[in-house]
């Protein structure tokens, strides 16, 4: 159960990083080309969605693995 709580808990603090990058990225784009809507807008927003994923997925194997030391 810790380990899934650790994984949500990385999944959060990851969307929540994501979505700032995203905001910068798409403020950026929106000075640049008035075109927020693109294909490439979409692929990054997904690029990011998946690497969240992954390092919640990887937060909970490792998890599983390697327990944490219990303080003294």
């Amino acid at each position: 159960m810790d380990a899934l709580n650790r994984a949500l808990r990385t999944l959060y603090v990851g969307f929540g990083v994501d979505a700032l990058a995203l905001i910068g990225a798409g403020l950026l784009d929106l000075l640049n080309t008035v075109e927020v809507t693109a294909q490439g807008f979409w692929v990054a927003l997904l690029v990011l969605v998946v690497k969240s994923v992954l390092s919640a997925l990887g937060s909970y194997l490792l998890r599983l693995k390697v327990a944490p030391k219990q303080p003294a």
